[in-house]
C-alpha cells in the first residue's frame, strides 16, 4: 500500500469528495452508471453546511481517494454523513487512516462523540467500525428513502 496521507479539507474540495462517493456507491449499491457531480455534491454541502471544517481527505501520492464528512448534531456530538473510498483504493486501509484520523479531529474542534449511520449490509463497512471501537447504539432501522436497514453507531475519542 502507498502512504495514505490525511489532511484537512475545505470547501474546495467538495467536488472531489461528491466523485469519490458517486463512484463508491455506484459499486457498492450496483448502480448502472455513475451519479453526476450536480447529483452528488448537494448531499455533501448539506453534511458540511453546519461544520465546513470537519472534513477530511486520503490522498495516495497527491491524488484524493477518500474521504469523511459531517457536523454537529446536538451539541458536543458530531454525525458523520460520509465516509467515502473511491472503489479503486477499497481494501488499502484508506477508511481505516480516515477514522484512525477522526478523534484528533473531534478532539480539536471540541466534540466528545461522534456518530453515523451504516447499512446493516455493508459488512466491510461494519465490520471496520467494529474493529476500530465504535459501538452499536439501540435495534437497526429501516432507511427513509431505500428502506435498508441501517445500526447507528457511536465513538468517543478519549
Amino acid at each position: 500500500m502507498g502512504c495514505v496521507e490525511i489532511i484537512n479539507g475545505g470547501p474546495e474540495h467538495v467536488d472531489t469528495a461528491a466523485l469519490i462517493w458517486a463512484h463508491a456507491v455506484t459499486v457498492r449499491d450496483g448502480y448502472d452508471e455513475v451519479p453526476s457531480l450536480e447529483k452528488a455534491r448537494p448531499g455533501i454541502e448539506n453534511a458540511l453546511a453546519n461544520e465546513p471544517s470537519l472534513l477530511l481527505l486520503a490522498c495516495e501520492n497527491g491524488e484524493a481517494v477518500g474521504f469523511l464528512a459531517g457536523g454537529p448534531q446536538g451539541t458536543d456530538t458530531a454525525y458523520i454523513n460520509y465516509v467515502g473510498v473511491h472503489p479503486d483504493a477499497w481494501g488499502k486501509g484508506v477508511g481505516e487512516a480516515l477514522l484512525r484520523a477522526l478523534p484528533d479531529a473531534l478532539t480539536t474542534r471540541g466534540y466528545k462523540e461522534a456518530q453515523l449511520l451504516v447499512y446493516v449490509d455493508n459488512v466491510r463497512g461494519v465490520r471496520l467500525y467494529e474493529r476500530l471501537g465504535w459501538i452499536k447504539v439501540g435495534d437497526p432501522a429501516p432507511h427513509p428513502r431505500t428502506d435498508r436497514l441501517e445500526q447507528r453507531y457511536s465513538f468517543s475519542p478519549s
